[in-house]
């Protein structure tokens, strides 16, 4: 098998939860809406009820699976090594794909709906939200390098290898 696929999808799962929770955190800290799982719910749905909410849940958990698995793709044949710092350097194109991607949301459903939009990064649900919107996602990547631990595709002897900064010997 390619890839360990618990592995990927477990850390999928703990990175979904801690990005809906750091992201509804901030937006009830700031006084603001900032619900993943009811913003994607409304869009899938055109609804803003309990089933919406459910099924934005059901839509953020396979973006987050979908993610890690990409990041497992990159620990197996780019990097070659998984680990707290290549989650972490990884994170950050993750982050800003993210933060443009909420950009890029329809508004017209959401406004008929009662609801605002969401803006890149979140921004129209102030900066504390994108400050933990970002946070979040960057902790998705660390803990994605953490969980999916030592990958199976090895580099081959005299291949060019990234240097591991990490190590402390000599």
């Amino acid at each position: 098998m390619p890839l360990n696929l618990r592995r990927a999808i477990t850390a999928g799962i703990v990175g979904y939860i801690l990005v809906v929770a750091v992201v509804a955190v901030a937006g009830r800290l700031s006084g603001s809406d900032a619900d993943l799982c009811a913003l994607a719910g409304a869009l899938v749905t055109g609804r803003d009820d309990s089933v919406a909410w459910l099924t934005g849940c059901a839509v953020q958990l396979l973006v987050a699976v979908v993610a890690a698995l990409a990041y497992a793709a990159i620990f197996e044949w780019i990097t070659r090594r998984a680990g707290a710092l290549i989650g972490l350097a990884i994170g950050v194109p993750h982050a800003v794909a993210a933060g443009l991607a909420v950009g890029f949301l329809p508004a017209a459903p959401l406004i008929g709906l009662g609801i605002t939009p969401p803006g890149a990064f979140l921004e129209y649900r102030g900066g504390w939200v994108v400050a933990a919107f970002v946070l979040a996602h960057l902790m998705f990547g660390t803990i994605a390098g953490v969980l999916y631990g030592p990958v199976r595709h090895v580099a081959p002897a005299g291949e060019a290898i990234w240097r591991d900064v990490t190590h402390t010997g000599s």
